[in-house]
């Protein structure tokens, strides 16, 4: 499977340790990253830039909350991550605009 991030990125943002992952762990992490990546092609476009650290991040932070979604977050960590999704977002949708013009 080719991924936009490794699934170390992800297992780093989580607090996990790499070697200790199984394979059940690791196909659902590729899965997320996967959705991930799908999310951001209709939220910003499908040639969005991978290598923007903010577009890294979105990828990283969204694969892991889908990943950890059947855990409980409170709503104050709950809206610091989506405030800051949401700006990374309107940033990247910003960017793109003066690209096309």
């Amino acid at each position: 499977m080719d991924l936009v991030i490794p699934v170390q990125a992800v297992t780093d943002y989580l607090g996990i340790e790499y070697d200790e992952i199984d394979e059940i762990i690791k196909r659902n992490i590729e899965r997320q990253i996967s959705a991930a990546d799908r999310f951001l092609q209709g939220a910003i476009g499908k040639d969005y830039d991978a290598d923007d650290p903010r577009v890294k991040e979105l990828l990283i932070m969204t694969a892991a909350e889908l990943y950890t979604s059947r855990g409980l977050m409170n709503a104050r960590q709950e809206a610091s991550l989506r405030r800051i999704a949401a700006d990374f977002l309107q940033q990247l949708r910003l960017e793109r605009r003066g690209d096309d013009a």
